[in-house]
């Protein structure tokens, strides 16, 4: 809204235009024009960049050599109406008004404040603007000058709706309205009074009566007109507030297609675009696009409304159903910054504000999230280092897992290319130990090592549930000789000699017979003598370092 009020007041923010330090030389053609001739065309000039700042500057050096005060007033006028900033502005401003606040000047020094309280308006420093202009009031109404006195209450209507007073603010611009119409029907100030009439009317939630405001003069301007797409803003306003919310988006886009230079109304569009989705289409994702936007043009410009207040509450309000916490803790923070903004200017929050949302509770809440944020930091972390250990575990499982497969394919290839002689042999050779003192007689060892060779090569071992004593009975000894012959000449005792040859016998069987490899781990292990499987697979792996599963498995593979 602000961005509008340079084409109705008096006065402009002196940002429009820049301007560099140089000396400047009146041209010859103007040397000799008049100061009334000056002013009038510096006047029609406030669109032209080039010419504004030509009349202004000759206006101005011309004035410094006058001893009248009002040329010097108006000259300081032009000056501070383009300087570079507002720092100069204000200071050429000051000197207007102590050059004549002691005069009877008919528009001055009421000039001189309406300009400061525009500079410090559109720098959105509304008490500043407020007093000066009240100031501007004071004297205007002592000098009687009445074109003077309805535009300084349009000034103030215009800052009493910033400051969330609307209903205050009306009466000042229905006074403005008719007016204009009275003496400037279809003048610029008098559409501009109509659209701040429209906008005020919305704000009270009465868009019948603003939409009649927007139809009279949308009737009668064309569309080239400047004011144009300002009236198509609020009529897509009234609309979506009468909850015809495909008229309202129709005229918004056609609204924000004309507004891309005009960033502050742009962001109202998205605003209300965004709102007549969410409640007509009831899509949050979509509506959170155009919200976000005009939360990247108030970033982007620094600029806001206080209309914009509730973009950030729906912001907020998506991000929590949305769960995205990280979101909704920047937009708190954004809510915070706005209302230090608007409680540095003593800003009313309307009714029409929500009011769930005041500092205490935003304060409250924005700790709510950091919390919560905290402790999904920590959850997160604690999971990261869970799935970290399991990936190094998985790692060195997988590292052991391979170095083992490694390791058993060694060892079943060294098994499966030895000869089953060979490892027959191996059982059975250790008839040169001499290293352990024996004490049988040479008779008795004699006759032992012939029995165990005939044990051996008749496959006895192959018997069921065989023990020493057993054995002892069948050799005609006793245990002890024959426990001692075999620890001395097998260098083993009599479980690991019985099971090695057992062990012995079903490599070679395994690797000879494929049907063989048929069997269930348990028939084998019945087979050749053990008791049961496990003991089997145990003393298996004990001769060679596989178990007997895996064995088979090979053999099948590498048939």
């Amino acid at each position: 809204m602000k961005n509008t009020i340079i084409y109705f007041l008096l006065l402009i923010t002196t940002t429009l235009f820049s301007q560099k330090k140089e000396y400047f030389v009146i041209p010859d053609s103007l040397k000799l024009m008049s100061f009334e001739t000056l002013e009038k065309r510096f006047d029609n000039s406030l669109m032209n960049k080039v010419k504004l700042h030509l009349y202004a500057k000759t206006y101005y050096q011309k004035s410094k050599l006058q001893n009248d005060k009002i040329i010097k007033a108006n000259g300081m006028y032009m000056a501070a109406y383009i300087a570079v900033n507002n720092t100069i502005s204000l200071q050429y401003a000051d000197s207007i008004i102590a050059l004549t606040k002691n005069g009877n000047d008919f528009q001055y020094p009421a000039k001189g404040y309406i300009f400061k309280s525009n500079v410090f308006f559109t720098n959105d420093q509304l008490n500043k603007a407020l007093s000066n202009i009240l100031e501007a009031e004071k004297y205007s109404n002592k000098t009687g000058n009445p074109k003077q006195k309805i535009l300084v209450k349009q000034q103030i209507g215009l800052i009493k709706i910033e400051l969330g007073k609307p209903k205050e603010a009306l009466p000042l611009i229905l006074e403005n309205y008719n007016y204009f119409k009275s003496q400037y029907i279809n003048s610029p100030e008098f559409i501009y009074s109509a659209w701040i009439l429209s906008d005020i009317y919305n704000r009270l939630k009465k868009p019948n009566i603003a939409l009649f405001y927007i139809d009279v003069i949308l009737r009668d301007i064309k569309k080239d007109n400047r004011y144009y797409k300002y009236f198509l803003l609020n009529k897509g306003v009234s609309y979506h507030l009468k909850k015809k919310y495909i008229e309202s988006n129709s005229l918004l886009d056609k609204s924000i297609l004309l507004l891309k230079n005009d960033k502050l109304n742009l962001a109202i569009s998205y605003y209300y675009r965004g709102e007549n989705v969410l409640h007509g289409e009831k899509n949050i994702l979509k509506s959170k696009q155009y919200f976000e936007k005009v939360d990247s043009i108030l970033v982007t410009t620094n600029e806001f409304s206080t209309l914009l207040r509730n973009n950030y509450i729906n912001l907020i309000e998506i991000s929590k159903k949305l769960k995205e916490d990280k979101q909704q803790l920047y937009y708190l923070n954004r809510l915070i910054e706005i209302d230090k903004r608007l409680n540095r200017n003593n800003i009313i929050l309307t009714e029409n504000i929500n009011h769930n949302y005041d500092t205490p509770l935003l304060l409250s809440e924005k700790e709510q999230v950091i919390d919560k944020i905290n402790r999904e930091k920590f959850i997160y972390i604690l999971l990261a280092f869970t799935v970290l250990i399991g990936l190094a575990f998985s790692l060195y499982y997988l590292s052991k897992t391979r170095k083992e497969k490694k390791l058993y394919e060694k060892r079943f290839y060294t098994l499966i290319n030895q000869h089953t002689s060979e490892i027959i042999l191996e059982t059975i050779s250790a008839e040169d130990n001499k290293t352990k003192s024996f004490d049988l007689p040479k008779d008795i060892e004699k006759d032992l090592l012939q029995k165990l060779a005939t044990f051996e090569k008749e496959q006895g071992y192959l018997v069921i549930n065989l023990k020493l004593t057993d054995l002892a009975k069948q050799f005609d000894t006793n245990s002890s000789y024959l426990s001692k012959t075999i620890n001395h000449f097998k260098d083993k005792n009599f479980s690991q000699y019985l099971n090695d040859l057992r062990i012995t016998y079903v490599v070679k069987h395994l690797k000879e017979d494929r049907k063989y490899r048929k069997y269930t781990i348990k028939a084998i292990s019945q087979e050749v003598g053990f008791s049961n499987a496990e003991s089997f697979a145990k003393a298996f792996y004990n001769q060679t370092g596989l178990q007997p599963s895996y064995f088979i498995k090979k053999l099948e593979e590498n048939n």
